[in-house]
């Protein structure tokens, strides 16, 4: 590569030949892209943050039964937990780039910082698509008529299976995260399933500052890219428990 260098009084070296268009047109074609199923789920992340070790025992509690005390008669005890599931902290993700020419990088370290938010949002993008990937595993799925498309009688049965598997979806612990197509259908007030939605602009809540838009039958209804709209077998959107998955980062 050839170089060009003028030498200053001082001392300092400066490049002559640094155009700025060559780093704006990797900034134009960087948008930032919200991280959103992380904050959805179980995140077990300070039990590792400062600690070593490869794996979190999480025990699994299950429902138990009363039972009936007779007179005279000494008590018995269940186990304190039947199950338990190991998460396992196996993955290093990691962004490489190279800069051939440091001075360019030291002349501009506004720049530098978008290239830093952008490596930080290709890890943290990850961490989506991996909750994504465990969420579109979930064996209780419901094949929509009409791709990208939820009518009511649809959701209906979703609410059912929940209600039926002892899932109490106005807990605040459930929500309903799906595609921007599907978003855009809730935000029609007039039409379809938009009828049912509780926005929060409307009902004096702050979901322009968190992100939550509304709800639906109690369910706070999240928009996620990592749910996409590209073929049809796509996974639209899910209802899920925010246990349903669990994630753990032992360092962002």
């Amino acid at each position: 590569m050839a170089n060009n260098y003028q030498g200053t009084a001082d001392g300092i070296v400066t490049q002559t030949e640094f155009v700025p268009k060559i780093w704006a047109e990797g900034i134009l074609k960087f948008f930032e892209r919200k991280v959103v199923l992380r904050n959805l789920v179980d995140d077990y992340s300070s039990l590792v943050s400062s600690a070593t070790g490869g794996s979190i025992t999480i025990p699994e509690i299950s429902l138990i039964s009363s039972s009936t005390k007779t007179t005279n008669a000494g008590v018995s005890y269940d186990a304190t937990h039947s199950t338990e599931t190991t998460l396992t902290l196996d993955e290093h993700e990691y962004v490489g780039k190279i800069f051939e020419d440091i001075l360019s990088i030291q002349a501009n370290p506004d720049m530098v910082v978008k290239y830093v938010q952008m490596f930080g949002e290709a890890l943290a993008r990850k961490v989506d698509t991996d909750i994504f990937t465990q969420l579109s595993a979930m064996t209780t799925s419901k094949v929509l008529a009409t791709d990208d498309v939820l009518v009511h009688g649809e959701l209906q049965d979703m609410l059912a299976t929940l209600g039926e598997n002892d899932i109490d979806y106005t807990s605040g612990d459930v929500v309903m995260c799906v595609n921007p197509t599907l978003m855009a259908d809730f935000l029609n007030p007039t039409d379809g399933l938009g009828k049912y939605f509780l926005r929060n602009d409307a009902s004096g809540g702050s979901g322009l500052v968190t992100g939550q838009l509304g709800t639906i039958y109690g369910m706070p209804l999240i928009m996620s890219n990592t749910f996409t709209t590209d073929g049809v077998s796509t996974v639209a959107g899910a209802i899920f428990h925010k246990s349903a998955v669990a994630c753990a980062v032992q360092h962002d």
